[in-house]
């Protein structure tokens, strides 16, 4: 055997070694993306329950927002501005979903909870007037997503018939 059947053989065998980095790289790169895309539906969840631990933890709170959805103009000038904030919450975490969902970094099973879930509240009234007040606070690419969905498609009512006086 000479040394340029020996080089040869070294060649081989570097690129054989070249292609298995190379496949342990890929699969090191699924699995950071599934571990990138597990974290990111954790933290959806988590900032999801931090928005609706407001309204949980307080009566005040549930019922403004009840009584919100249905009809803006019976809240107090307080109210109406507590609620507004919620919404605001809320939308900043739905805009920050689609961001996740459109850079791969959210799970569909999330993804499609959050479209039925924002169909639904933006057919509420009270929602229907967040948007015409603060649409604009959110990214044009935003606010042309939501308002080509067909909002409240399964009749959805939050909770209830909602009542003004409580």
């Amino acid at each position: 055997m000479s040394f340029s059947d020996l080089a040869s053989i070294g060649s081989f065998i570097s690129g054989i070694a070249v292609l298995a980095s190379l496949i342990f790289i890929g699969a090191q790169m699924r699995q950071n993306n599934r571990a990138i895309k597990a974290a990111a539906s954790q933290a959806h969840a988590a900032n999801f329950q931090q928005i609706l631990s407001v309204a949980i933890e307080n009566g005040e709170v549930a019922r403004l927002w009840r009584v919100g959805l249905a009809d803006l103009s019976v809240l107090t000038d307080d109210e109406r501005t507590r609620f507004l904030v919620l919404a605001s919450s809320l939308f900043r975490f739905y805009e920050a979903a689609r961001l996740q969902w459109r850079h791969g970094q959210l799970d569909k099973e999330h993804w499609e909870n959050i479209v039925f879930q924002i169909s639904d509240f933006g057919s509420q009234p009270g929602i229907q007037a967040y948007w015409a007040i603060r649409s604009r606070w959110h990214s044009t690419e935003f606010r042309q997503w939501f308002e080509s969905l067909t909002l409240g498609q399964s009749g959805y009512e939050p909770y209830g018939p909602a009542r003004a006086a409580v």
